[in-house]
């Protein structure tokens, strides 16, 4: 089996649009490993992947100043890097550096515009207080809401717990893409963290992979919310829910009813937000989907 396909059964991403294949060479005289990475362009909102032919050759990767470590896919014997591509990175020429004991190589990557819609919705003043809140009760709320958030995404299992595709985790229909600049009542309130989609109240909500759950919980703006460790810092989370059928330290495995879509929190309508971040960077779910 090609080094390709080892990369495309390790991840099952996305289909690799680009290769760009590079010789490394490796302490013991006359041998050479392979290191692919899978886009020398990438859109805002992407996942860049970086993995090795073999293990243990390469330690770290910088891109964007950041530095991002390799996780050792077990069953490939090779490494992986993912480097997550903000939605709020500008577009332009970044530089990309990958490092190991005996390694050093330096590239360009491109960074595309994620050519993201707009989004405008109009809500009540009771809604409007959840995302722009000016009673002190609401603003401590939501500020230790935000700080749960963060902590739960701060420790993530070392070993990838995913297998397989991402699954979508409900049937519906999409009213709001990833990335789609926000609008509330007028004004500029972010970009979409993730996907909308519509279905009816009590529609069952699947886990998108394999993980372990770290939060399920009523949270002020995303309602009842679950958020799940799939390993190597990648999380996905599902919000508005109507029911929670899971608690925190649960295991759940790709395709099992986690809840039920509803309305609660900052919702103008029963839906599903899907998110997924990786090293607390949120990226396109359909970057984990089979295209």
């Amino acid at each position: 089996m090609s080094n390709e396909h080892l990369l495309h059964r390790s991840l099952l991403l996305i289909s690799i649009v680009l290769i760009i294949t590079y010789l490394i060479p490796v302490p013991a005289p006359g041998e050479s490993t392979t290191l692919f990475i899978n886009a020398g362009e990438i859109k805002q909102g992407e996942l860049l992947i970086i993995s090795t032919g073999e293990s243990g050759i390469v330690k770290k990767a910088i891109f964007n100043n950041v530095e991002y470590g390799f996780y050792q896919d077990k069953e490939n014997g090779t490494d992986i890097c993912l480097i997550p591509v903000s939605y709020w990175l500008d577009p332009g020429t970044y530089r990309l550096e990958i490092m190991g004991d005996k390694v050093k190589i330096k590239r360009e990557i491109q960074v595309l515009p994620g050519a993201f819609v707009e989004s405008r919705i109009t809500v009540d003043s009771t809604q409007e207080e959840l995302i722009r809140p000016e009673n002190e009760e609401t603003i401590g709320r939501k500020e230790m809401n935000n700080q749960l958030i963060k902590e739960t995404r701060s420790k993530s299992n070392p070993e990838k717990i995913w297998q397989g595709n991402f699954i979508w985790p409900v049937e519906g229909t999409i009213t709001t893409s990833f990335g789609a600049t926000r609008y509330v009542n007028g004004i500029l309130n972010n970009r979409h963290s993730g996907i909308d989609i519509a279905a009816p109240r009590g529609t069952e909500v699947k886990a998108a992979g394999n993980g372990i759950v770290k939060l399920s919980a009523e949270l002020l703006v995303t309602g009842n919310t679950i958020i799940i460790d799939h390993g190597w810092n990648v999380f996905s989370s599902y919000c508005h829910l109507d029911r929670l059928n899971v608690k925190s330290g649960d295991t759940v495995k790709k395709g099992d009813i986690i809840g039920t879509v509803g309305s609660t929190g900052f919702s103008t309508g029963p839906h599903l937000h899907w998110a997924v971040t990786v090293h607390g960077v949120f990226v396109n779910p359909e970057e984990f989907l089979d295209k």
